[in-house]
């Protein structure tokens, strides 16, 4: 998987983007519902570990924070499971293993992308979801969570349609996106993205994240979205910071997505 550009967000000083979200945090407390705000964590873009998955998954792991990866099947195989589970270590427990897309390639002439979109037939759609599904089964066994997170958090009607037939049990997606899901296949969307919000300057990214993480917190429900391709040494101190602030956060409840089904 080849590089990705790094937000600008992250293209600044470690204390500097802590220093002035410890004022901010501070606030927060008064935007979560008295109910309180169900947390989860979703990594996207799955194939195989190397220096930046490795510093993601550490993060995760020093905070003893659940993670749900969407592993792309056709960039999975049986060397990269190996890598992955060594990375992972023994304990499994802290990570939802799920389908993610068949190739992760855009089939769409026009428009927003889709790996799954309007113009394909029903048929190549249920096949590769198929063909994708039986591959993780295998290689993960056990470990393979019947969740399908769909390329760019889109796909078609006919597409989870065909994710109902073929027995998965939930699909989790950007926040209000259409068309709606089946009442039979529920959806866990992420409503904060880390690591692709497009803002021009570090101090735009950040006050957009903050934004984003107000908006969420306020719903109730706060998914995050992570890309480790796009990760910098900045992103991987924050994301520490970040999973700690969480847990030490009354009112903000760490969640498994299995769990959320």
């Amino acid at each position: 998987m080849p590089g990705r550009p790094v937000s600008a967000i992250w293209k600044n000083n470690i204390s500097t983007l802590t220093e002035n979200f410890d004022l901010w945090w501070s606030n927060l407390e008064k935007h979560i519902p008295q109910e309180g705000c169900d947390v989860f964590f979703r990594a996207d873009d799955i194939g195989y570990p190397g220096k930046q998955f490795s510093a993601m998954i550490s993060a995760f792991k020093k905070n003893r924070t659940p993670l749900a990866l969407a592993v792309v099947p056709a960039w999975f195989n049986e060397n990269h499971r190996d890598l992955l589970f060594k990375e992972l270590g023994p304990d499994l427990d802290l990570w939802s293993l799920h389908q993610h897309g068949y190739r992760h390639m855009n089939h769409e002439k026009q428009g927003k992308k889709f790996e799954f979109g309007p113009s394909r037939e029903a048929h190549v759609i249920h096949g590769e979801l198929e063909r994708g599904k039986t591959k993780l089964n295998r290689l993960l066994g056990k470990h393979f969570c019947p969740l399908f997170t769909p390329p760019w958090n889109r796909c078609s009607a006919e597409t989870m349609k065909c994710l109902v037939e073929l027995g998965f049990n939930a699909i989790s997606r950007s926040t209000n996106v259409s068309p709606q899901p089946p009442e039979n296949l529920p959806d866990i969307p992420v409503n904060i993205d880390l690591h692709t919000i497009k803002e021009s300057s570090p101090q735009k990214g950040m006050k957009t994240l903050q934004k984003l993480i107000i908006e969420a917190v306020e719903s109730g429900h706060a998914g995050f979205m992570l890309h480790h391709q796009r990760m910098n040494k900045t992103s991987q101190l924050f994301l520490h910071y970040l999973l700690g602030k969480i847990n030490n956060t009354p009112g903000l409840r760490i969640k498994d997505i299995r769990n959320m089904l």
